[in-house]
């Protein structure tokens, strides 16, 4: 038997069907048959539903249930500029200071990106773009950057997986192409046209949601 708190057991399984757009933004949800569903009882689900509530996911409405929350856009593009901003920085860093980079590391993300690319796996896609941008991150050690990466890192995997899910837009997977780039670009040591990348990386993450009418 599983010493993990039942709380935490919920709180990761309600976690995962968000992240999986098995429920999305809209959706109302009740304590009851999240409790049935889980197999527990509903004070463990409540201490999940109070996490995720802190997290900006879901949304108590008083005799109504759980709401999943919409997509709020303006934090999405605000959390883009934080994170190129850190990345940039972290260029920076390396090229002054010589670190090393992990791209054995980037390389599995950047072949797992592709392969999803290949099967139309959105969250897998999505989230090894993900990982290899954390991978840069990572290599000058910094906690805070890395803690203030995975804040985030999910939320942003929410909003566009939930989105590609519920518009069911045949959109196509233009983002390996710069994940190549970049991943190109730092085994070169050609900072610049990485920056470059991630910065365009950033433009068409933002454009693409914006021609999808979501705003």
């Amino acid at each position: 038997m599983s010493d993990t708190p039942l709380g935490d057991i919920a709180y990761q399984a309600i976690r995962q069907k968000l992240l999986n757009a098995e429920y999305v933004p809209g959706d109302l949800l009740s304590e009851s048959e999240l409790a049935g569903a889980l197999k527990m009882s509903r004070t463990p689900i409540r201490t999940a539903i109070d996490r995720l509530e802190k997290e900006g996911f879901l949304e108590t409405l008083k005799k109504r249930g759980v709401l999943v929350k919409e997509l709020n856009f303006n934090e999405l593009f605000d959390i883009f500029d934080l994170m190129n901003a850190m990345h940039m920085y972290v260029l920076q860093i390396i090229e002054q200071e010589q670190y090393e980079m992990d791209l054995e590391e980037m390389k599995r993300c950047l072949d797992a990106l592709v392969l999803a690319s290949e099967e139309k796996r959105y969250r897998d896609y999505y989230e090894n773009g993900l990982l290899l941008m954390r991978s840069l991150l990572a290599t000058i050690h910094n906690r805070c950057f890395l803690d203030t990466f995975d804040m985030y890192k999910d939320k942003i995997l929410f909003y566009v997986v939930a989105t590609r899910s519920t518009r069911r837009q045949n959109q196509p997977y233009t983002g390996k192409k710069l994940y190549t780039e970049i991943y190109e670009a730092l085994v070169a040591r050609n900072f610049e046209q990485a920056k470059k990348a991630i910065h365009e990386s950033k433009t068409k993450s933002r454009e693409e949601l914006v021609r999808s009418g979501i705003l």
